[in-house]
C-alpha cells in the first residue's frame, strides 16, 4: 500500500511540474494513477501508462508561393521550418550538371543522401536554401518546381515536454527501486524502469531528427537529357551530312584523324596509320576509330541524339548510354539483319568528337563479339 502512494504522488507531482501541457499531462497523470496497483498476493502490478506513447502532435504543411518562402525563411529564428524543394531540369550533360551541384552544396555545408539515374537529393543548410534552389534553376531548362515547408515548432516542443516527464519518471522510480524490500516489487520496478529507459532514448532520438529537420533544407534534383532538336534535321541537313557515311566501314574522310583504342578480345589490328585505325575479328566483324571536328559544336548526347533521329526511318535504332560513351545499335530489316555501332565518346571537346564504330554481318557476330568491343570503349580515353 505504501508504494501506490507514494507511485500516485510521484505521477501527480509530475503532472503538475508540466504547466505548458496542462490538458495533455492532466489525462496523462490519471492514467498513471492506474499504472500501480495491489495485487492479490500484495505484489505491486504494473501497466504501460498510454499517454506517454502517444505520438507527437502533428505537423502543420502548406505549399508556399515565392513571397511565402521568403516570409518563412525571414521568421525562421522564432520558429522550426523544415524546406523541401523539388526541381526537374532538362540538360545537354545531366551528370556534369548534378556533378556541379554536388560540389558546390558540399562547398555550402550540406551533403548528399542519395544520388541514382539522374536524381540527386540534397541537404542543405535552412539559410542557404532560398539561393541554392534559385542558383539550380539557372543550370537547365527548368521543366517543373515546387517548394513545400513543414512547421515542426510544435512537434518539438511536444516531444520535449514528453523527455521531461520521461526522465522525471524514471528519476522517481529509480528512488523507489532504492528502498523496494520484496523481489517481487524490485522486479515490476525494473520493468518499468526498462520501458520508460527505451521511451526516453526514442524521444532523444527523435528530438535529434527534428533539430537536423529544422537545421538542413532537402531539394530534390532530377535531370534528364535535352530532347534532340528534330527541326534542324529538316532545315540545315548540310551540318548532317557526315551521318550517311557511317554505315559504309570503307568511308573515310581526308579530314578524320586515326583515333587508337586496345585491340577488343578477339581481334586483330588490320590497319594502323595517321588516318585510319581498324580491327577485324575471324566472324569478320569490324572495328574501327576517328576523330573528326565538331562541327557544328555539339555534346556527345546532342551528336547521339540527333543520329537517333537521322537514322529512325530506316533502321532500328537504339540509344545506349553508358558513362564513358553513348552509343547508337542500328539494325537493318532485312532477314538476317546487319548492325552497326555507333559509339561518340564522352572524352571529346568543343573541337574534337571522338568516334568509335563497329560493322557485324550478322547477329552471330554480334553476340561472339560485342562484348570485347564494349569493353574497349569503356576504357577508351
Amino acid at each position: 500500500m505504501r508504494y501506490i502512494i507514494l507511485i500516485a504522488s510521484v505521477l501527480l507531482l509530475l503532472a503538475c511540474a508540466s504547466s505548458k501541457h496542462a490538458s495533455s499531462n492532466e489525462s496523462m497523470a490519471d492514467e498513471m494513477l492506474g499504472t500501480y496497483m495491489s495485487g492479490s498476493d500484495g505484489a505491486v502490478a504494473m501497466r504501460a501508462p498510454r499517454g506517454m506513447l502517444a505520438a507527437p502532435a502533428p505537423m502543420a504543411s502548406a505549399s508556399f508561393d515565392e513571397e511565402g518562402v521568403d516570409r518563412a525563411l525571414s521568421n525562421a529564428d522564432r520558429r522550426m521550418i523544415n524546406y523541401n524543394g523539388n526541381i526537374n531540369l532538362q540538360s545537354a550533360e545531366p551528370e556534369a550538371v548534378i556533378d556541379t551541384v554536388i560540389e558546390r552544396a558540399k562547398a555550402k555545408g550540406g551533403s548528399v543522401s542519395n544520388r541514382r539515374n539522374g536524381h540527386v537529393s540534397l541537404q542543405i543548410p535552412v539559410a542557404e536554401f532560398r539561393t541554392f534552389f534559385d542558383y539550380i534553376l539557372t543550370l537547365g531548362n527548368v521543366t517543373s518546381k515546387n517548394i513545400s515547408a513543414s512547421d515542426i515548432t510544435d512537434a518539438f516542443a511536444d516531444n520535449a515536454a514528453r523527455l521531461r516527464i520521461a526522465e522525471s519518471t524514471l528519476a522517481r522510480l529509480q528512488e523507489l527501486l532504492a528502498v523496494a524490500k520484496s523481489e517481487q516489487e524490485k522486479i515490476a520496478l525494473l520493468k518499468e524502469i526498462q520501458r520508460v529507459s527505451e521511451q526516453i532514448e526514442q524521444r532523444k532520438l527523435e528530438e535529434k531528427e527534428l533539430l537536423r529537420r529544422a537545421a538542413f533544407s532537402t531539394i530534390n534534383l532530377w535531370v534528364s537529357n535535352m530532347p534532340a532538336p528534330v527541326a534542324p534535321l529538316r532545315i540545315n541537313i548540310k551540318a548532317f551530312e557526315w551521318f550517311s557515311r557511317l554505315t559504309d566501314p570503307n568511308m573515310h574522310p581526308k579530314s578524320d584523324k586515326a583515333l587508337k583504342l586496345q585491340v577488343p578480345k578477339d581481334f586483330i589490328e588490320t590497319e594502323s596509320s595517321k588516318r585510319i585505325w581498324q580491327a577485324a575479328s575471324a566472324l569478320n566483324a569490324k572495328f574501327w576509330a576517328y576523330e573528326k571536328k565538331n562541327e557544328p559544336q555539339g555534346s556527345p548526347d546532342f551528336w547521339a541524339n540527333a543520329m537517333l533521329e537521322f537514322f529512325k526511318p530506316n533502321y532500328s535504332a537504339e540509344l545506349k548510354p553508358e558513362e564513358t560513351f553513348a552509343l547508337i545499335r542500328l539494325q537493318t530489316s532485312h532477314p538476317d539483319p546487319e548492325i552497326y555501332y555507333i559509339a561518340i565518346l564522352k572524352t571529346s571537346c568543343k573541337k574534337t568528337l571522338k568516334i568509335a564504330q563497329a560493322h557485324f554481318p550478322n547477329k552471330e557476330a554480334e553476340q561472339k563479339n560485342s562484348k570485347a568491343i564494349l569493353e574497349t570503349l569503356r576504357i577508351a580515353k
